[in-house]
């Protein structure tokens, strides 16, 4: 017999990778349809547990959906796949996800049908249950309203307040660009810029989709900020709480 092909399924969803990947790995029990979409239904609970994809049942009873084979945050998750099937019986899904533009494409691959007794009908079978999935997801990464607001107060270190050849001529405030470059490029850039009542210091706004995150922002403010890390520029990562949006 002709081996099937992979099923695929893709969604955009309204966010930059490392959002995309943290909601279907880190928040999977957050918005995984477990009524229609599980061993043990409703009540439950469905997460990523020390590299495997685990129910458990409000009566506590556990299932093993699968084994995480791939973890490349935030580009892929990939596990084996035997929801209510004994290992051994195993298929495979990969998810991967790729920017595109201020968006993430989310393409979701389902394949090795053929451990199956009947492969098509399991085919047909998630060929209709997978976009039901997806949807939630994509409802979660976008949800209106839900975001992690913060100001970055940037100062100059030592090595800016010594510089010679002036603040924004130095070869690392262009490492601080490139952060700001990405920050736009991952859709959460919201203003930045100098104060005009302290010289050499400045202020960026950053608007992250998703509650809670203020722990990734101070990440990548301190970390990914090769200006901050290196310490040409500190930075204070204050959360800021938006009451009104134009």
């Amino acid at each position: 017999m002709k081996p099937l092909p992979p099923l695929r399924r893709e969604v955009l969803v309204e966010s930059g990778p490392e959002w995309a990947f943290e909601v279907f790995t880190a928040q999977i029990g957050d918005w995984w349809p477990l009524a229609g979409h599980s061993v043990h239904g409703a009540g439950g609970s469905v997460a990523f547990e020390d590299g495997e994809l685990v129910e458990r049942s409000a009566g506590g009873e556990v299932s093993v959906w699968g084994t995480v084979t791939r973890w490349d945050p935030p580009s892929a998750v990939a596990f084996t796949w035997h929801p209510g099937r004994a290992v051994g019986r195993e298929t495979q899904v990969t998810v991967s996800f790729a920017a595109a533009g201020e968006q993430t494409l989310v393409t979701l691959e389902h394949g090795g049908w053929e451990i199956l007794d009947d492969p098509a009908a399991a085919r047909t079978e998630y060929d209709h249950g997978w976009p039901a999935v997806l949807r939630p997801y994509r409802d979660q990464v976008s949800a209106p309203g839900e975001s992690t607001w913060v100001a970055l107060l940037h100062r100059p270190g030592p090595d800016a307040v010594a510089a010679a050849d002036g603040l924004f001529r130095h070869p690392r405030f262009r490492q601080h660009a490139a952060f700001l470059d990405r920050m736009h490029e991952l859709g959460y850039l919201v203003a930045a810029g100098p104060l005009a009542d302290e010289s050499g210091a400045g202020m960026t706004i950053l608007r992250l989709p998703g509650r809670g995150r203020l722990g990734e922002a101070t990440r990548l403010a301190t970390e990914e900020d090769q200006s901050v890390a290196s310490g040409f520029f500190t930075v204070q990562v204050r959360p800021w709480q938006v009451m009104l949006q134009a």
